[in-house]
């Protein structure tokens, strides 16, 4: 397996701050707490594999770099005495970093895997920072992979991207014996938590929350009703103790990478609208529903200032599909600007939008369930013209020939919701959807049965398309 060194390697930044939490990590700390006992729960490991250039101590001070750019990784957290959440950004300390030799033909995939299954069960302490961890994987006495384990406080899927490049840059620039490149100027958060009660952001909480009102106000109650009538467990509001057994699958499809962008150009919509409208199709029609009502995630970064951001800034903010007419491509338009409209609202307060389901479920009589996520992490999930691009004409035939291709297998992927979906395409060619399921919404049989719906639904709708003359 190799030979491990640990390492605690010091780190300096610019500053100390303490401000008040920005809304995303008043957000993840709410869903941190609902997942107690298991404080590890939201811990996220993202790696980047590395050209084999530099030394181990190169990559341990492009690690130290990172945590003086990026205040949000030496960044704690606590409740003040008036019981509000504080981030506090240390400005010096230290980091821990697990240093794994391994020999040629050794499994050094196989370190990684040991490494994330261990990451996966070691909780963080908020207050204490930083909130990440880092590994190194070296062969022949250069280091070949890198791996960080943050707390979602700390970071989002976003943010481990711009890591991962960054770690990459940074270690060029070390082997080659120049200076770091310059950081991205970007907002920090601390700068965040103070835009967030300006003018500006105020006024920005208040669409949001006028916009979360709309969507309570019109959301089907649940999309999985029990036998009784009534709906499922709100997200957020079950009884631990009782949660069902959970049920993951993984759908690797070419015929569904093939599919998207064809309708995509042929819908006028973005290829996530694709996707979100056959899922909202088949949730619509399994709970017999002319509109499905989910949460969207959204990394929050259409603000230039916050491209450049290593922070957690993402959201789920719910979106109403309707799901009327008998024309799909009507539906994917609507869905389309229905996403939109959600995206604009990503920054929200999320205690505020906690009352919101309260008074629903008053009003009502019955909680207002939307505990069903749709998460596409596809780097490129844009419109039509950068959708992507056809190495050839694709026909029905190619479509269904893909389909003979599809692999369904179990995952270990595993959320709190009722329902979660996430699409992503690592593999060139190829997409992959992972369904997590509540066992008491689906069964592993349903959860492999819906992930070939989606994939037939793509298919037939891409046939139809070309038969249209696309």
């Amino acid at each position: 397996m190799g030979l491990s060194v640990r390492h605690r390697v010091p780190f300096r930044g610019r500053r100390t701050a303490v401000a008040p939490a920005t809304c995303a990590q008043r957000h993840m700390w709410n869903l941190i707490e609902r997942q107690l006992p298991d404080a590890a729960f939201y811990n996220v490991c993202h790696w980047v594999d590395l050209p084999g250039r530099g030394t181990t101590q190169d990559l341990l001070a492009v690690f130290a770099e990172l945590l003086g750019r990026h205040e949000s990784l030496r960044t704690g957290f606590a409740r003040d005495p008036d019981g509000d959440l504080i981030q506090h950004v240390a400005e010096s300390g230290e980091f821990e970093a697990e240093v794994w030799t391994v020999g040629r033909g050794e499994d050094a995939e196989g370190v990684l895997r040991t490494w994330r299954h261990r990451m996966r069960h070691s909780p963080f302490e908020p207050a204490r920072a930083p909130l990440v961890r880092f590994m190194v994987t070296v062969v022949d006495g250069a280091p070949v992979l890198a791996g960080f384990c943050v707390s979602h406080l700390a970071a989002d899927l976003a943010s481990l991207r711009l890591l991962a490049d960054e770690v990459t840059r940074l270690l060029d620039a070390a082997a080659s014996g120049r200076p770091f490149p310059p950081a991205v100027p970007s907002r920090q958060p601390v700068e965040q938590a103070w835009f967030e009660r300006s003018p500006r952001g105020r006024a920005l909480l208040r669409r949001a929350h006028a916009y979360w009102r709309r969507q309570l106000a019109g959301a089907p109650a649940t999309l999985f009703p029990t036998a009784d009538g009534a709906g499922g467990r709100p997200a957020g509001t079950g009884d631990e103790s009782t949660a069902a057994v959970r049920h993951s699958a993984a759908l690797d499809s070419r015929a569904v990478a093939l599919a998207l962008p064809l309708l995509a150009r042929h819908w006028r919509v973005s290829t996530s609208a694709v996707l979100l409208t056959v899922v909202a199709r088949l949730l619509g029609h399994r709970a017999g529903l002319s509109s499905c009502a989910l949460r969207l995630l959204t990394a929050n970064r259409s603000d230039p200032e916050l491209r450049g951001t290593v922070a957690n800034l993402h959201a789920e903010v719910a979106v109403t599909i309707d799901l009327e007419g008998d024309r799909v491509e009507d539906i994917a338009r609507r869905a389309f600007a229905a996403c939109t409209a959600a995206y604009a609202n990503g920054l929200y307060d999320p205690d505020e939008v906690t009352d919101l389901f309260e008074a629903a479920a008053r009003e009502r009589g019955v909680p207002v369930d939307l505990s069903y996520c749709f998460n596409d992490i596809r780097v490129g999930h844009g419109l039509p013209e950068t959708a992507g691009n056809r190495t050839g004409p694709v026909s029905g035939a190619t479509l269904r020939t893909a389909m003979a291709d599809t692999v369904v297998t179990p995952h270990e992927f595993e959320e709190g919701e009722t329902f979660f979906l996430v699409i992503d395409d690592e593999e060139p060619g190829w997409t992959r959807l992972v369904l997590n399921a509540d066992g008491r919404a689906l069964t592993p049989c349903e959860v492999r049965g819906f992930l070939y719906d989606v994939e037939r639904a793509l298919v037939e709708h891409a046939e139809h398309a070309v038969a249209d003359g696309l």
